[in-house]
Protein backbone atom coordinates (compact mmCIF):
# COMPACT_ATOMS: atom_id res chain seq x y z
CA UNK A 1 0.00 0.00 0.00
CA UNK A 2 1.44 3.38 -0.97
CA UNK A 3 2.10 6.16 1.53
CA UNK A 4 -0.66 8.39 0.17
CA UNK A 5 -3.18 5.65 0.97
CA UNK A 6 -1.66 4.88 4.39
CA UNK A 7 -1.31 8.52 5.42
CA UNK A 8 -3.81 10.58 3.40
CA UNK A 9 -3.67 13.45 5.91
CA UNK A 10 0.08 13.78 5.27
CA UNK A 11 -0.21 13.88 1.48
CA UNK A 12 -0.51 17.70 1.20
CA UNK A 13 2.57 18.08 3.40
CA UNK A 14 4.49 15.46 1.41
CA UNK A 15 3.71 17.36 -1.78
CA UNK A 16 5.61 20.30 -0.32
CA UNK A 17 8.49 18.19 1.02
CA UNK A 18 8.48 14.38 1.17
CA UNK A 19 7.26 11.61 3.45
CA UNK A 20 10.85 10.89 4.41
CA UNK A 21 11.38 14.48 5.55
CA UNK A 22 8.18 14.32 7.59
CA UNK A 23 9.12 11.08 9.34
CA UNK A 24 12.71 12.20 9.87
CA UNK A 25 11.50 15.38 11.55
CA UNK A 26 9.05 13.46 13.74
CA UNK A 27 11.86 11.13 14.80
CA UNK A 28 14.03 14.10 15.75
CA UNK A 29 11.20 15.37 17.93
CA UNK A 30 10.92 11.90 19.46
CA UNK A 31 14.63 11.87 20.29
CA UNK A 32 14.83 15.34 21.84
CA UNK A 33 11.45 14.92 23.63
CA UNK A 34 10.41 18.60 23.42
CA UNK A 35 11.07 21.19 20.70
CA UNK A 36 9.78 24.64 19.84
CA UNK A 37 8.73 25.92 16.44
CA UNK A 38 11.96 27.92 16.19
CA UNK A 39 14.08 24.85 16.91
CA UNK A 40 12.22 22.68 14.39
CA UNK A 41 12.01 25.35 11.70
CA UNK A 42 15.80 25.67 11.70
CA UNK A 43 16.04 21.93 10.95
CA UNK A 44 13.57 21.80 8.06
CA UNK A 45 11.87 25.00 6.97
CA UNK A 46 9.73 23.12 4.43
CA UNK A 47 8.07 20.76 6.92
CA UNK A 48 8.34 22.76 10.15
CA UNK A 49 6.16 25.73 9.29
CA UNK A 50 3.63 27.04 11.78
CA UNK A 51 0.75 25.84 9.60
CA UNK A 52 2.14 22.35 9.04
CA UNK A 53 3.04 21.86 12.70
CA UNK A 54 -0.49 22.94 13.62
CA UNK A 55 -1.83 20.38 11.13
CA UNK A 56 0.40 17.66 12.60
CA UNK A 57 -1.10 18.48 15.98
CA UNK A 58 -4.69 18.41 14.67
CA UNK A 59 -4.02 15.08 12.90
CA UNK A 60 -2.65 13.58 16.12
CA UNK A 61 1.00 13.19 15.12
CA UNK A 62 2.21 15.84 17.57
CA UNK A 63 0.93 17.30 20.81
CA UNK A 64 1.81 20.57 22.51
CA UNK A 65 2.69 21.44 26.07
CA UNK A 66 3.05 24.74 27.90
CA UNK A 67 5.10 24.46 31.08
CA UNK A 68 6.50 27.97 30.90
CA UNK A 69 4.49 31.11 30.11
CA UNK A 70 4.55 32.04 26.40
CA UNK A 71 6.60 28.97 25.46
CA UNK A 72 4.90 26.20 23.49
CA UNK A 73 6.74 22.98 22.75
CA UNK A 74 5.87 19.98 20.60
CA UNK A 75 6.26 16.30 21.43
CA UNK A 76 5.23 13.11 19.66
CA UNK A 77 2.13 11.06 20.41
CA UNK A 78 1.63 7.30 20.79
CA UNK A 79 0.24 7.31 17.26
CA UNK A 80 3.52 8.69 15.93
CA UNK A 81 5.58 6.28 18.02
CA UNK A 82 3.75 3.37 16.42
CA UNK A 83 4.19 4.81 12.93
CA UNK A 84 7.92 5.42 13.46
CA UNK A 85 8.32 1.85 14.68
CA UNK A 86 6.58 0.52 11.57
CA UNK A 87 8.84 2.71 9.42
CA UNK A 88 11.92 1.07 10.93
CA UNK A 89 13.03 3.81 13.32
CA UNK A 90 14.54 2.69 16.60
CA UNK A 91 11.90 3.64 19.17
CA UNK A 92 13.16 1.26 21.89
CA UNK A 93 15.14 4.08 23.49
CA UNK A 94 12.50 6.80 23.10
CA UNK A 95 11.08 8.03 26.39
CA UNK A 96 7.52 6.75 26.66
CA UNK A 97 6.22 9.17 29.27
CA UNK A 98 6.94 12.87 29.29
CA UNK A 99 7.73 13.79 32.88
CA UNK A 100 9.51 17.14 32.53
CA UNK A 101 8.46 19.84 34.95
CA UNK A 102 10.75 22.65 33.79
CA UNK A 103 10.23 23.21 30.09
CA UNK A 104 12.80 26.01 30.05
CA UNK A 105 15.53 23.58 31.09
CA UNK A 106 14.20 20.85 28.81
CA UNK A 107 14.46 23.17 25.81
CA UNK A 108 18.04 24.04 26.72
CA UNK A 109 18.79 20.31 26.62
CA UNK A 110 17.06 20.15 23.22
CA UNK A 111 19.25 22.98 21.94
CA UNK A 112 22.40 21.15 23.01
CA UNK A 113 21.27 17.77 21.65
CA UNK A 114 20.33 19.27 18.27
CA UNK A 115 23.83 20.76 17.99
CA UNK A 116 25.36 17.41 18.88
CA UNK A 117 23.14 15.60 16.36
CA UNK A 118 24.56 17.80 13.62
CA UNK A 119 28.04 16.39 14.23
CA UNK A 120 29.31 13.64 11.97
CA UNK A 121 29.77 10.79 14.45
CA UNK A 122 26.54 11.29 16.42
CA UNK A 123 24.67 7.98 16.78
CA UNK A 124 21.85 8.08 19.36
CA UNK A 125 20.56 9.95 22.39
CA UNK A 126 18.49 8.59 25.26
CA UNK A 127 17.56 9.54 28.83
CA UNK A 128 18.47 6.99 31.51
CA UNK A 129 17.67 7.18 35.23
CA UNK A 130 19.93 5.52 37.79
CA UNK A 131 18.95 4.09 41.13
CA UNK A 132 21.30 3.96 44.06
CA UNK A 133 23.19 0.76 44.84
CA UNK A 134 23.10 -1.63 46.54
CA UNK A 135 19.28 -1.76 46.95
CA UNK A 136 18.42 0.24 43.80
CA UNK A 137 15.22 1.44 45.45
CA UNK A 138 15.70 5.19 45.09
CA UNK A 139 16.75 7.46 42.25
CA UNK A 140 20.11 9.16 42.75
CA UNK A 141 21.19 10.33 39.29
CA UNK A 142 19.25 11.53 36.25
CA UNK A 143 21.61 12.77 33.49
CA UNK A 144 20.14 15.38 31.19
CA UNK A 145 20.93 13.00 28.32
CA UNK A 146 23.18 10.15 27.30
CA UNK A 147 24.76 10.46 23.86
CA UNK A 148 26.45 7.65 21.97
CA UNK A 149 29.05 8.46 19.33
CA UNK A 150 30.03 5.87 16.73
CA UNK A 151 32.85 5.69 14.19
CA UNK A 152 34.54 2.80 12.37
CA UNK A 153 32.97 0.15 14.57
CA UNK A 154 33.93 1.88 17.82
CA UNK A 155 31.60 3.84 20.05
CA UNK A 156 31.81 6.26 22.97
CA UNK A 157 29.31 6.96 25.76
CA UNK A 158 28.90 10.50 27.09
CA UNK A 159 26.52 11.69 29.75
CA UNK A 160 25.35 15.25 29.16
CA UNK A 161 24.74 17.81 31.89
CA UNK A 162 23.33 21.24 31.04
CA UNK A 163 23.85 23.53 34.01
CA UNK A 164 23.40 27.18 34.91
CA UNK A 165 24.37 29.14 37.98
CA UNK A 166 22.21 28.55 41.04
CA UNK A 167 22.49 29.03 44.83
CA UNK A 168 25.37 26.97 46.25
CA UNK A 169 26.29 25.94 42.70
CA UNK A 170 29.74 24.65 43.67
CA UNK A 171 28.42 22.14 46.20
CA UNK A 172 25.59 21.17 43.85
CA UNK A 173 28.13 20.22 41.18
CA UNK A 174 30.29 18.37 43.72
CA UNK A 175 27.31 16.23 44.69
CA UNK A 176 26.71 15.46 41.02
CA UNK A 177 30.39 14.60 40.59
CA UNK A 178 30.21 12.24 43.58
CA UNK A 179 27.13 10.57 42.10
CA UNK A 180 28.88 9.92 38.80
CA UNK A 181 31.86 8.47 40.68
CA UNK A 182 29.46 6.22 42.59
CA UNK A 183 27.98 5.18 39.27
CA UNK A 184 31.44 4.40 37.88
CA UNK A 185 32.21 2.16 40.87
CA UNK A 186 29.00 0.18 40.48
CA UNK A 187 29.75 -3.00 38.44
CA UNK A 188 26.08 -3.19 37.46
CA UNK A 189 26.44 -0.19 35.19
CA UNK A 190 28.08 -2.63 32.78
CA UNK A 191 26.70 -5.99 33.90
CA UNK A 192 23.07 -4.87 33.96
CA UNK A 193 22.62 -1.35 32.57
CA UNK A 194 24.86 -1.51 29.50
CA UNK A 195 23.96 -5.12 28.71
CA UNK A 196 20.37 -3.91 28.58
CA UNK A 197 20.99 -0.78 26.51
CA UNK A 198 23.51 -2.11 24.01
CA UNK A 199 20.78 -4.33 22.56
CA UNK A 200 18.27 -1.49 22.39
CA UNK A 201 20.90 0.63 20.63
CA UNK A 202 21.92 -2.15 18.23
CA UNK A 203 25.54 -1.93 19.37
CA UNK A 204 28.05 -4.74 19.92
CA UNK A 205 28.79 -5.56 23.55
CA UNK A 206 32.32 -4.60 24.51
CA UNK A 207 34.34 -6.37 27.19
CA UNK A 208 33.83 -5.11 30.72
CA UNK A 209 37.48 -4.02 30.86
CA UNK A 210 36.87 -1.79 27.81
CA UNK A 211 33.70 -0.19 29.16
CA UNK A 212 33.87 3.42 30.30
CA UNK A 213 31.97 6.68 30.05
CA UNK A 214 32.67 10.39 30.34
CA UNK A 215 30.62 13.44 31.31
CA UNK A 216 30.27 16.61 29.26
CA UNK A 217 28.95 19.59 31.19
CA UNK A 218 27.64 22.61 29.27
CA UNK A 219 27.95 25.49 31.70
CA UNK A 220 29.58 28.85 32.25
CA UNK A 221 32.11 27.32 34.62
CA UNK A 222 35.37 25.41 34.37
CA UNK A 223 36.54 22.51 36.50
CA UNK A 224 39.53 20.19 36.15
CA UNK A 225 37.80 16.92 36.93
CA UNK A 226 38.92 13.55 35.65
CA UNK A 227 36.43 12.15 33.17
CA UNK A 228 34.64 15.49 32.77
CA UNK A 229 34.75 18.03 29.97
CA UNK A 230 33.33 21.52 30.60
CA UNK A 231 32.06 23.47 27.57
CA UNK A 232 30.33 26.83 27.35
Amino acid sequence: MDKATLYPDLEPIAARASYKQIFDLLYIVAQVRYATFKQLHSLNHRVATKKILANLVSFGYLATINLVKNIKAFHITDKTRQILERKGFNVKIIQKKFTGQDLKHALKITEIVLKLQAQENFYKVFYPIFREPPKYDSEFLRPDACVVWKKDGAYKIEFIEVEEEKPDWGNYLLVKKDNYEKLARDPNIYRVWWKYYHEKLNLPLCQETDFYFSVVCFADIKKEWSGWNFLN
